[in-house]
């Protein structure tokens, strides 16, 4: 779920960063802890196994696993994302969007991570799984510790078929996420 996204706005938490129409894992992405705003690297490890690399988590799951026990919670700036669908052998790419523009995280000393759930009725023939998405007045909420696990944000997402030149994190202009013609 959610291996790549897009930051479209130059300018997220008071930040500035480069945009992307293809932020892939380890990339530095726009971030809010309750106590700061900050560039931080998009993939989690524990402490313990450090060379693990986790970009997900599931957020049913986030208090059980060893792997989230010393991490604290951080919002993520986005403008959409992409989801893989499989068909026989094959992986077509699609792009989400919607009018929520932040991820649910977790973060630590090493980087951060997205928060997931199961996907709305709306998209789940595409993908299983979504980013846990929040509305901006349930920030605070969400990083002083309320479990927000099904924000109205996960309701509207919008989506269309991408051309699969987003496959490769080598590409990264705005036509990734323009509709394509498919049969």
């Amino acid at each position: 779920m959610c291996g790549r996204f897009v930051i479209s706005s130059s300018n997220a938490f008071g930040l500035e960063y480069e945009t992307s129409y293809n932020v892939a894992p380890s990339q530095l992405i726009p971030v809010k802890t309750k106590d700061d705003a900050l560039l931080m690297k998009w993939s989690c490890a524990p402490s313990w196994k450090k060379d693990m690399n986790l970009i997900n988590c599931r957020s049913e799951t986030m208090y059980e696993k060893p792997s989230f026990k010393n991490t604290k919670r951080c919002v993520i700036f986005h403008n959409g994302w992409y989801e893989w669908q499989r068909k026989d052998k094959e992986k077509f790419p699609y792009y989400h969007y919607c009018s929520s523009h932040i991820f649910a995280g977790l973060y630590n000393e090493i980087g951060c991570l997205i928060l997931t759930r199961s996907s709305t009725d709306t998209i789940n023939h595409i993908h299983h799984r979504q980013p846990l998405l929040l509305e901006d007045f349930e920030i605070s909420r969400y990083l002083d510790g309320e479990d927000i696990l099904n924000s109205d944000a996960n309701n509207n997402i919008n989506f269309h078929r991408v051309s699969k030149d987003v496959n490769s994190p080598s590409n990264n202009n705005s036509s990734l996420i323009d509709s394509v013609n498919f049969s």
